[in-house]
């Protein structure tokens, strides 16, 4: 299995105005070494792509909390078929060590960063704490998990990315107020098409101009894909 990390919910206040209680997320590290937590690709159980392998809660710079997560993708059914989910997790004590919680903080805090410059006219807290590294959110029923990667917002557009995404190398732009998911080349900004609902050609060229203008998020954007691709 390839191994990733990152911190799958935290403390913060989020954009709907609501806070997770660190007694959930200690809940959640339980459930992870209890059993095989499915990870999954936009909450789809036909895009099972992995497992949750550990998790474990940690303080943050700011005071605040995070789950950190190991998990594991899928690079045969073998694997598959070794990590079934809901079977008991025996193995998690193995994957403690890849969990660097001292880099996570410090992402998690450089990332917080880049979102407040991003966002410097906003007012609303809760928007510029948009910062998990391969962010990850949680079901109602607090089992399913999936990750994406938090780059950057232009009004109600949020710029992400997913790990093991297929080609050609692209990025997508969410709005959920508008129900828009489309999918951009990553080297020419070019709209390939949409994956949910329609963007307007003025949105088109305010993602294009976003980054014609702002070089160091293109950089940062290009270097996430290609650290999830690996």
């Amino acid at each position: 299995m390839k191994i990733i990390t990152g911190i799958a919910s935290t403390t913060h206040i989020d954009r709907h105005n609501e806070r997770m209680a660190k007694s959930a997320l200690d809940s959640m590290a339980k459930q992870i070494k209890e059993r095989f937590i499915p990870q999954l690709i936009e909450h789809d159980p036909n895009q099972h792509i992995g497992v949750v392998l550990y998790g474990e809660v940690f303080r943050l710079k700011d005071g605040e909390y995070a789950l950190g997560i190991v998990s594991g993708i899928f690079e045969n059914d073998q694997e598959k078929k070794r990590h079934k989910s809901g079977s008991a997790n025996n193995v998690w004590q193995n994957y403690e060590k890849y969990l660097d919680i001292n880099e996570l903080v410090k992402i998690n805090e450089q990332n917080r960063q880049v979102t407040k410059i991003n966002n410097s006219k906003q007012s609303n807290v809760a928007d510029l704490l948009e910062t998990h590294l391969d962010s990850t959110q949680v079901l109602p029923d607090g089992t399913v998990y999936k990750i994406k990667r938090f780059i950057a917002a232009t009004g109600d557009l949020k710029i992400e990315v997913y790990p093991k995404d297929h080609k050609p190398k692209h990025f997508h732009v969410i709005s959920k107020q508008r129900k828009i998911n489309a999918r951009f080349d990553i080297d020419t900004l070019a709209h390939i098409n949409n994956k949910q609902g329609s963007i307007s050609f003025g949105d088109i060229k305010k993602i294009q101009n976003f980054f014609k203008t702002h070089p160091r998020q293109l950089e940062f954007l290009k270097n996430e894909h290609a650290r999830l691709s690996n």
